[in-house]
């Protein structure tokens, strides 16, 4: 595949898991998802050109052309049970809007028929209301404003609880946090803030509030099929939520021509709060697999303390703060077999992570039969700025690598991202948006030449530094 894979289905599938409480995190596959978010990016290949469009509620298409270096072009369409786009029950009527460090305070939210209805007018009126937003603007909306004027570095104040500006400071925690919903963010899914959620109601559905309960979501469903002429392939994908803790997902990809092959992938998940597990089952190589992951202490107790963080009182916020108990450890292990070629893997991990008040996470994941051992840290410097590094070694050959990276929300419609290795050099990606498009542009240099004593200057010299290229044009209707 010559062209860039596409955002706006991913998007819409972290959308479908939202709306049915299903929590893709907690998962052994996703273990190391923050840090590989800041430095396992892509970048555009090229030039391409992709658009995503609601036909309903719940029916999309999205087309995706590319035309440097080579014309390739790709049309898929995705429909959901839910209606991904639509007005949650309890916002049909009027949502309170909740102004910082006055949470009795509140105004009526226009209801608006379509979501795709909104003008600037309605945008400058929503501005600063609670998660209500995301739903009426459905994640295309430019999120609340940030305060102006101070320093990210109060909310090292805010930890401690005795800070006089921690009104300001969690406001501006609140709004960099939902600002993670609005379309840049929630199609690159890339800052930590889209990779955990923290702080949504659903996360406490068992507390003490009747409004976090909700039904099963037993039944619903998602389809999605993309197709690809130059390629003469198409690839598809169905997943069933069998009940409120457990999934089906079949997917699989058939190429037509001279050699057609048909690869399915089987895959039955649990998840529950405390644990969750996966087995699947591929029928290329005949490989059977499972997963598991273990999280420790009180989840519930965490989740809940998360949510009176970011959605309770001053009270509330200042009082989780002082705790600091918000550390949360997981276990994971994967274990696979191939029949065709009798084959397998293992591999153990570990993870700590602190969420409140600012996010911190390392990883430790083995695998014993290859030798390979990964140490990832993952930090957040700033609401808007978080790094990660990440250290390789092989115990077998004694190869080791060192990867550093930085994601950085310049504002909220522009957010650039940088990572540093020995083996694959540098690259940069920025991404911006104007209005429902969201441009990106990517670069990449060959890590070799990066060590020169004199920079090339020959138009050969420079082809050789720069190893890729590429801009990207999204556009979502």
């Amino acid at each position: 595949m010559v062209f860039t894979s596409p955002d706006y289905f991913p998007f819409l599938t972290r959308k479908f898991h939202q709306a049915t409480h299903w929590d893709d995190c907690n998962s052994y596959a996703t273990f190391c998802k923050t840090s590989q978010a800041i430095l396992d990016f892509s970048i555009p290949y090229g030039l391409s050109v992709s658009t995503g469009r609601s036909v309903s509620n719940s029916l999309s298409s999205q087309l995706v052309f590319s035309m440097i270096p080579r014309r390739a072009s790709s049309i898929g369409y995705l429909a959901s049970s839910q209606p991904l786009f639509a007005l949650p029950p309890a916002s049909k009527a009027t949502a309170p809007a909740v102004t910082v460090g006055a949470p009795e305070a509140a105004a009526d939210v226009p209801v608006l028929s379509d979501p795709r209805d909104v003008g600037a007018s309605d945008v400058d009126t929503l501005n600063g209301s609670e998660p209500q937003v995301e739903a009426v603007l459905a994640g295309f909306s430019p999120s609340p404003r940030a305060p102006l004027g101070r320093s990210d570095t109060l909310v090292h104040a805010a930890a401690n609880g005795g800070s006089s500006d921690f009104a300001f400071v969690r406001g501006q925690q609140v709004q960099d946090e939902q600002a993670s919903t609005n379309l840049l963010h929630g199609i690159r899914s890339g800052i930590w803030k889209c990779n955990w959620d923290i702080g949504r109601p659903e996360n406490c559905r068992d507390g003490q509030d009747s409004s976090m309960q909700h039904s099963s979501h037993a039944g619903d469903y998602l389809l999605l099929a993309q197709m690809y002429p130059s390629l003469s392939s198409m690839t598809g994908s169905y997943t069933l939520r069998r009940s409120e803790t457990s999934e089906l997902s079949i997917s699989g990809i058939s190429i037509a021509g001279s050699q057609p092959d048909l690869q399915l992938v089987i895959q039955h998940a649990t998840n529950r709060r405390q644990w969750s597990s996966e087995a699947m089952f591929g029928t290329s190589g005949g490989v059977f697999g499972l997963r598991g992951q273990y999280n420790f202490g009180d989840v519930r107790a965490l989740d809940e303390a998360a949510f009176a963080y970011y959605r309770g009182s001053d009270l509330d916020a200042k009082r989780v703060a002082r705790a600091k108990t918000h550390g949360r450890f997981s276990v994971g292990s994967e274990v696979y077999y191939g029949a065709q070629d009798a084959s397998g893997g293992i591999s153990v991990g570990a993870r700590y992570r602190y969420d409140l008040p600012l996010f911190s996470e390392l990883t430790c994941v083995l695998n014993p039969i290859m030798g390979h051992l990964s140490l990832a840290w993952t930090q957040q410097v700033r609401p808007s700025l978080c790094t990660a590094a990440r250290y390789d070694f092989n115990v077998f050959s004694l190869n080791s690598e060192l990867a550093a990276g930085v994601e950085w929300q310049l504002d909220r419609n522009s957010m650039v991202k940088a990572r540093w290795s020995g083996s694959q050099g540098l690259r940069f990606l920025a991404d911006t948006r104007v209005g429902n498009m969201v441009f990106s542009v990517g670069l990449a240099f060959n890590g070799g030449m990066l060590g020169t004593a004199k920079p090339p200057t020959s138009p050969a010299g420079i082809r050789q530094l720069v190893q890729s290229f590429g801009l990207q044009l999204q556009w979502f209707l």
